[in-house]
């Protein structure tokens, strides 16, 4: 396993934590209906990310339907941000503007969660980087059966 990729797989699932924790003001900011399945998501996406890093063989297929759905959640913080400023702007035109801006944090949240999305699908369907994964866990788990023989 090249070290190039194993940092790529490292980066990758503490990609997962930097989402959870971008998802953690939607769960509150949206009001509590949101919460029941905003906070188990990121709370997910933790999981994910530490399968990730430990080399957790089957997390192919979680990634995928994973991701799927974050880009769903990513398209419609894109399109609130967008009707946010667009509402602020039509607000300027008739002398308002306050908290113009906002619209800018869901668009924001939502080009993170959609990179991350898209990345992660097609480093899903790369045989190179899922097989890093499962080398890394035959690699740890090889030296360390070898480490209690001695």
């Amino acid at each position: 396993m090249k070290h190039l990729e194993r940092a790529f797989i490292v980066v990758w699932g503490l990609a997962h934590f930097g989402a959870a924790l971008i998802l953690l003001p939607l769960t509150f900011s949206l009001g509590f209906i949101t919460i029941p399945i905003v906070l188990p998501g990121s709370i997910w996406l933790v999981i994910l990310g530490i399968a990730l890093i430990i080399g957790y063989n089957p997390v192919r297929s979680a990634l995928r339907l994973t991701h799927w759905l974050l880009a769903l959640v990513a398209v419609q913080l894109l399109g609130y941000g967008f009707h946010c400023l667009d509402a602020a702007r039509r607000s300027a035109e008739s002398g308002g503007g306050l908290l113009g801006s906002f619209g800018l944090i869901p668009i924001t949240m939502g080009v993170l969660l959609l990179a991350l999305s898209i990345i992660s699908l097609i480093a899903a369907r790369s045989d190179r980087f899922m097989n890093t994964v499962e080398t890394q866990k035959h690699t740890s788990s090889h030296f360390h059966e070898a480490g209690t023989h001695e």
